[in-house]
């Protein structure tokens, strides 16, 4: 199983409830470090892995990086599809 260490860092240090931010707060720190290309790439190609990984529990995940608890698998993976995949691919 992947280890996705740069989602598990946004998600921890950007999204994570310890830090206090709101969404809004939360999503323009995550795209200011979107402008640093490495990181961008990387994010990139762990996103687009993640999304594809049946064997990934967003519910787990989330409550893993102190993001928030979710009820459902589905609110989970919505949640995180809006803090990470339409940040970094708003487009899609």
């Amino acid at each position: 199983m992947e280890s996705y260490k740069l989602i598990k860092s946004v998600l921890g240090g950007i999204y994570g409830a310890q830090l206090g931010l709101d969404d809004e707060e939360a999503i323009a720190a995550f795209r200011k470090d979107l402008q640093h290309e490495p990181f961008r790439k990387g994010i990139e190609t762990e996103l687009k892995k993640v999304f594809g990984d049946e064997s990934l529990s967003w519910e787990k995940l989330m409550d893993d990086c102190e993001v928030s608890f979710f009820e459902t698998e589905e609110e989970a993976k919505s949640v995180a599809k809006e803090f990470l995949w339409d940040v970094v691919f708003p487009a899609d």
